[in-house]
Order: C-alpha cells, then structure tokens, then sequence
C-alpha cells in the first residue's frame, strides 16, 4: 500500500507531533532523563537520588553541593556539557530534516497520483532522508562524547561516580545499518 519512504516518513511527523506536545521548555532529554538540557543547565540524575548540575564553564554541583574539581576535570565536564547541549541542537537539526521528508513524502503521493515525474520525486525524497540520516549521526557523534567524558570523570572523580553508567554501552546503535 505504502512504500519504505513513505511509511518512514508517516512515522516520523507522528512522532514529530508527539514531541510537540510535550511541556513547552527548551527541554531535552538524554538517557531515559539522566541527562536533562534545560535552557542553559545541564542536569544528571544518578544512581539514588542523586543530582547533579552542569554549566557551561565545567561548574559541578551534586545535591546542592559545589565540588571541587582540577583543571581536567573541568575540561571533561565542558565536554560532557558540550555533548549534551550539541545532542539537542543535533536533535532539533534531525526534527526538522524529519518534517521535510514528511513533506517531500506527500508531495511524492500526489506526484504519483498526477502522474508527474515519479523518479525524480523519488530522488528528492531519497535526498531528504539522507539529510535525517546525517543530522542523526551527529547525535551518534554526540553521545560519543558524553561518554567519553562520563568515564574519564568517573574514574578521576569519586564524587562523579552516581553518575557514570547513565550512557552505557557503546556505539553500536550509532553504526551504519547500510
């Protein structure tokens, strides 16, 4: 009934919707909410209860507490709290890549149905999903980094330890499934 492109792309503009009703803020999450991007403020939620703020100038505070942290320690909390705020703007970038292939998908329907140049319509709508593939790669990229970070921290920073396993694994779900 539909093809690939087109199921793909009805999926996603449902899912685009769904995102949209959410609460508002220039709120993104990470890790099932282990990482919270609120405006400027990078929050971790740990093991517990445990919570931690970021800011852009490697500040930790855990439970309200600042921690003191060296020289590298600060540059891998930049990091992490650069790989949290690109996930968003990678995120955002993937959205709206995702919205143009919703489009390029029903224009390719009514191309069909009048007959139009369905090959080129095709061609379009394989561009544009090429374009959601590279935005979604920079999440990959991303989370990469957080990562990265994550582990460096935890094994340098006791007090970062509550925190460490919120991006497990690796990145397999980033390879390419070409």
């Amino acid at each position: 009934m539909f093809s690939h492109h087109t199921r793909f792309a009805l999926a996603l503009a449902a899912g685009l919707v769904l995102a949209g009703c959410g609460n508002g803020l220039d709120t993104t999450t990470i890790a099932n909410g282990g990482i919270v991007v609120l405006g400027d403020q990078v929050t971790l939620h740990g093991i517990g209860s445990s919570e931690a703020l970021l800011d852009a100038t490697g500040r930790l505070v855990i439970d309200g507490h600042d921690v003191a942290v060296d020289a590298t320690q600060r540059q891998l909390l930049q990091q992490y709290y650069q790989g949290a705020r690109a996930v968003r703007e990678h995120g955002v970038a993937t959205g709206k890549a995702g919205a143009a292939v919703a489009v390029q998908s029903l224009k390719n329907a009514a191309e069909h149905v009048t007959g139009s140049d369905s090959e080129q319509a095709d061609a379009k709508l394989d561009t544009a999903t090429q374009r959601v593939d590279n935005e979604a790669n920079k999440i990959c990229l991303d989370i990469g980094q957080i990562r990265a970070a994550q582990n460096r921290l935890a094994s340098s920073l006791p007090a970062f330890k509550p925190f460490a396993g919120i991006i497990d694994g690796d990145d397999s779900d980033c390879a390419d499934d070409s």
